[in-house]
């Protein structure tokens, strides 16, 4: 997937309010996510190293990720398990999912307990992630979220902040419980991000991250001639979680 959107910049904390800091962060992650309300959706493009992590994601320690995403329906992970030279990639577009290499994400998939023989697109096309939200919602995202400052860093200066869903929306939406950690820097860009479930915690170094209006099509497709495991679109989230490292490595 050749694309480059990256540009170095001096790294200096961020200066602002908790709520202006995480708005302004949070704001293009959410529209490459849930889509725009104000105009085109734009991709995003993230590499990130695993720092660690604890109980079922204890083993994906030293994993590297580079996430695509494009609203309204577009998802590709390419991960590179710590010791291992050979890319897992499974990418979903629309009501759709593919995987390479095929042999390796099929093994995979039978460990997460999916149908491989299925390979019938889903009826609808779900959500990026699992919350009731839309566009329109984008610009009160923050509000929904108790943010708390934690201070600042000094090496590499960052801006660190909590945050959480708030209890009353979690309720209602049924959202899963979590809370999380940002470290923001002067771009207003996050740099590491640490989340914590009752499951378990995962921390992840953001190395790079970059904003399109659209990435090519080719980044959707699995390259000429290359044999792909297909999957309907829904299988995404547990065919992740054995890339992250709970199922056999490929080699």
């Amino acid at each position: 997937m050749a694309l480059t959107i990256w540009s170095a910049q001096p790294a200096r904390a961020a200066n602002g309010s908790v709520y202006e800091l995480f708005g302004q962060a949070l704001a293009p992650i959410a529209a490459a996510l849930l889509g725009s309300a104000d105009g085109p959706s734009q991709a995003m493009v993230a590499e990130c190293l695993v720092n660690g992590g604890t109980g079922p994601l204890a083993a994906a320690a030293g994993t590297r990720l580079r996430l695509a995403v494009q609203a309204p329906d577009r998802f590709r992970i390419d991960v590179v398990r710590k010791g291992s030279a050979t890319p897992l990639t499974a990418c979903r577009d629309g009501k759709e999912l593919w995987a390479v290499p095929a042999e390796s994400m099929s093994a995979l998939a039978q460990a997460a307990g999916l149908d491989t023989s299925n390979q019938t697109p889903d009826t609808i096309s779900p959500p990026l992630i699992p919350l009731a939200l839309d566009p329109q919602m984008l610009s009160f995202l923050p509000l929904v979220f108790d943010v708390k400052d934690l201070g600042t860093e000094e090496t590499p200066p960052r801006r660190v902040l909590g945050f959480s869903l708030l209890p009353q929306l979690r309720e209602a939406i049924k959202a899963d419980e979590f809370t999380g950690r940002a470290w923001i820097d002067a771009n207003l860009q996050p740099t590491r991000l640490l989340l914590a479930t009752p499951q378990g915690e995962l921390d992840l170094e953001i190395e790079k991250l970059g904003f399109a209006g659209e990435l090519a099509a080719g980044a959707w497709q699995p390259s000429v001639g290359q044999e792909a495991l297909r999957l309907p679109a829904s299988a995404l989230n547990e065919l992740f979680e054995k890339m992250l490292g709970t199922g056999p490595a490929a080699e």
